[in-house]
């Protein structure tokens, strides 16, 4: 990787976080979860690869796969950075890489009910405030 093209240091990443909007914050780390799922995928079809390349091929193949796994681990400390920037808010966190999208639901104006809820109430709260 060339100079230029390096990622912010993790210091600089914390900073620059402190200004943006919670949605971006969660976008933000939902994007850095699907890059390092797309990683870990990148992995294990060049572990499989090893079984058909000759030593020097293997070799290569080694160095690329740490290669991902630091920047797995770089990635998933941006994360941990993002988090503690919503919690410090004061906001509850969406881990990125959980599936179990139910308990992740977020709450909307202390009510518990998430946004098809509200559009299956005819998009009016507990209160009878509208949702836009």
């Amino acid at each position: 990787m060339s100079a230029g093209s390096q990622p912010i240091s993790l210091t600089a990443f914390a900073e620059a976080i402190t200004e943006l909007p919670l949605g971006s914050l969660h976008a933000e780390a939902a994007k850095l979860q699907n890059d390092i799922n797309k990683l870990l995928e990148s992995n294990i079809a060049l572990e499989a690869e090893k079984a058909v390349e000759t030593e020097e091929g293997v070799r290569f193949l080694d160095e690329v796969i740490v290669e991902n796994e630091g920047v797995v681990k770089s990635k998933e400390e941006r994360i941990g950075l993002l988090k503690a920037e919503v919690e410090k808010r004061g906001q509850v966190w969406i881990d990125p890489g959980k599936k179990d999208e139910e308990e992740q639901a977020p709450v909307l104006n202390g009510t518990g009910h998430d946004a098809a809820e509200q559009q299956q109430e005819g998009g009016r709260d507990a209160d009878g405030g509208v949702y836009l």
